[in-house]
């Protein structure tokens, strides 16, 4: 608990950020419960005008309500625009932080954790921070204004004053017992709730492939099974919180009868007027209100509390790890890549033991070998994506832990088996790789990839809108697109993870040729398993049962390693 409401005070800070508009808000609140418990007051006496029926007092008080409710609509559109503004900026700070902190997570985060729980969390539980204050200002206004009106009561009778204090202490008992009740569901829905988002996530991003292999029958019963878990667990909360509701309402009203007998008392023995009783009577409510305010309130603060300890889950990586970088800044690199020792377990399961190799700058090198030898994870800690955890990977004989982010990103481009094209233009998804990057830039790129005649054949050539994940491209277009990308780079060290394996065989011959063009001023890494791709290699490195068996060009490997041999003549 204590660590949920610190996560919650840890808000302090965006608001501080926007003092001004916090204090207006805050001052315009006060205004506001100021304001508004004089309507009491001067309806009290109109009622006494009434009495006497003083017509001329009667219009006066009545010129001077309309006045104060006039007032109390402006005041409370002021304080409505200004509430509205701080929502947005401290919303689109959380947004803009917990983004941040996404992008730092390493990889692995990503591979087994669903993307409903992080798009929940960046969408849903950043607003209800944002909107925290607002409800807080608003509700605590209405606190202001029911706290008055009690005091006013016991200006009116002392004893009525008293019987209010025990009535709201009542009610807070009731509320106290509500708000644990209610905590627990309103969790317990969240999560089902950010597990049912990632569902509809994959279901959209899938769409075709879920037509495709007929499989609406199974997603949809998926999907439905968990609709109804969560739905349940919605309607649970919601049901929590209105049950408890009318039992507090059923109490209230219990109490507003004793409240009717006990005026009925002090009438007859003079001690309150018939005006005093018909204005306490007309704004009880105010009293509901104080103390629905203050269920409410409770309420906000506890999913805030769950919100905030979502969010700040991620922001200080708790249950997320954060990729580890250095401090030393290289501008280029020669491209000499050594592994030294290099130990690294996936999942407690532990994929390389003392792994050595070397690549000499401006060599072609191909990783080969089964299916789970680790030949891509091999990238992925030479990209940094994912961190060794014993020995060391040097990168022109510096420790790769040593290098700054920008370092390792910018002299290592790689293009993934599955490569993710964004929803731009083809000339947007390059010109990402660099910003400032001409057409002629691009299109040289592209007639490198072998893919700028393909380009040209569509309507809007360079222009066109490829569609989420290049959707209206096909797989071997993509894989071109993303080496055309990762060329545009200008890494020296250039990583291709089975980036040839959507390509026809001519195009494939294409690639070939360019991979060992760029291997002149780049050292290119590819693992691949069509051997036919890499047979003119610089060096060949064969792996199996997660270590390196042989190395050699392909030549040496059919002389030397059978399996490697078996495994060529299969393909053949």
């Amino acid at each position: 608990m204590e660590k949920k409401t610190n996560n919650l005070m840890r808000l302090l800070p965006y608001y501080k950020k926007y003092t001004i508009l916090c204090v207006a808000v805050i001052i315009l609140s006060l205004g506001y419960a100021g304001i508004s418990l004089l309507s009491p007051i001067y309806e009290g006496k109109m009622l006494g005008f009434f009495e006497e029926f003083n017509q001329n007092e009667i219009i006066k008080t009545a010129v001077l309500l309309l006045i104060i409710r006039i007032v109390i609509e402006i005041v409370t559109n002021m304080w409505s625009r200004i509430v509205l503004k701080l929502n947005s900026k401290v919303n689109l700070d959380l947004k803009k932080n917990l983004l941040e902190s996404l992008t730092n997570f390493e990889i692995k985060n990503f591979d087994h954790t669903n993307s409903g729980l992080f798009i929940s969390r960046l969408n849903k539980d950043t607003t209800e921070l944002a909107e925290l204050f607002d409800f807080i200002t608003d509700d605590l206004s209405e606190i202001i204004l029911g706290v008055s009106f009690i005091i006013y009561v016991f200006f009116l009778n002392i004893y009525l004053g008293i019987f209010l204090i025990l009535n709201l202490l009542i009610i807070s008992l009731l509320v106290s017992k509500k708000i644990s009740v209610y905590k627990k569901v309103r969790k317990n829905y969240k999560e089902k709730d950010e597990n049912l988002i990632g569902l509809y996530t994959d279901i959209v991003r899938g769409i075709r492939e879920v037509k495709s292999l007929n499989l609406k029958s199974v997603f949809l019963n998926n999907i439905n099974h968990q609709q109804e878990d969560t739905i349940q667990a919605e309607m649970k909360s919601i049901d929590t919180r209105r049950t408890w509701n009318r039992w507090i309402a059923a109490m209230q009203h219990f109490l507003d009868f004793i409240y009717i007998l006990l005026s009925i008392y002090f009438i007859k023995h003079q001690s309150l007027t018939v005006a005093s009783f018909l204005i306490i009577f007309l704004y009880k409510n105010k009293i509901l209100i104080f103390l629905n305010c203050i269920s409410e309130l409770r309420e906000k603060i506890a999913d805030g509390k769950i919100s905030a300890t979502r969010v700040f889950d991620m922001m200080d990586y708790q249950s997320f790890s954060k990729e580890q970088f250095g401090n030393q800044s290289i501008e280029y690199l020669n491209g000499k890549i050594e592994f030294q020792n290099v130990s690294f377990c996936y999942e407690n399961e532990l994929l390389f033991e003392n792994l050595n190799f070397g690549i000499e700058p401006n060599q072609m090198v191909a990783i080969v070998g089964k299916s789970g030898e680790g030949k891509s994870t091999i990238l992925k800690l030479m990209h940094k994506s994912y961190s060794v955890d014993k020995g060391k990977i040097l990168l022109d004989g510096i420790d790769i832990n040593k290098l700054s982010e920008k370092s390792i990103k910018n002299n290592i481009a790689i293009v993934l088996q599955s490569p993710y094209i964004f929803n731009l233009s083809i000339k947007e998804n390059i010109r990402l790789s660099k910003m400032n990057a001409i057409d002629e830039e691009i299109i040289e790129v592209c007639k490198k990839a072998q893919i700028h005649d393909d380009i040209m054949k569509l309507e809007n050539g360079y222009d066109t809108l490829v569609g989420e994940n290049g959707v209206i491209l096909s797989g071997g277009q993509k894989q071109r697109l993303a080496i055309a990308r990762a060329l545009m780079k200008q890494s020296k060290i250039i990583l291709l993870d089975e980036a040839t394996s959507s390509l026809d065989n001519e195009n494939q011959e294409k690639i070939k040729h360019v991979m060992r063009d760029l291997s002149k001023d780049h050292t290119v890494i590819i693992v691949a398993h069509r051997l036919s791709t890499i047979v003119n290699a610089d060096k060949i490195l064969y792996l199996d049962h997660h270590s390196i068996v042989a190395s050699g060009t392909h030549q040496y490997l059919m002389e030397h390693c059978s399996e490697y041999k078996k495994l060529y003549e299969i393909e053949e």
